[in-house]
């Protein structure tokens, strides 16, 4: 399987957080096969709104949600 990755964000009501104000408008960036690819989408779309504090896009390891046995183990 791809290392799928996902790209999305949107306005959070703490600019710590991850608490999406309106999930039905989240900005979905796109899904990407492999890391640098969803890093180099995820910096764009986070410098067009980089003066904006309550917008936060995230990179999300798909791959890591569908299949999470084939994760390393941490020691």
């Amino acid at each position: 399987m791809s290392k799928l990755h996902l790209v999305f964000g949107g306005r959070v009501h703490n600019p710590q957080g991850l608490d999406f104000v309106d999930p039905a408008a989240l900005d979905i960036v796109g899904i990407f096969a492999d890391y640098k690819a969803a890093e180099d989408a995820w910096r764009g779309a986070a410098q067009r709104t980089v003066d904006d504090a309550e917008m936060r896009y995230v990179v999300v390891h798909l791959h890591r949600l569908l299949e999470p046995e084939l994760e390393p183990k941490a020691e």
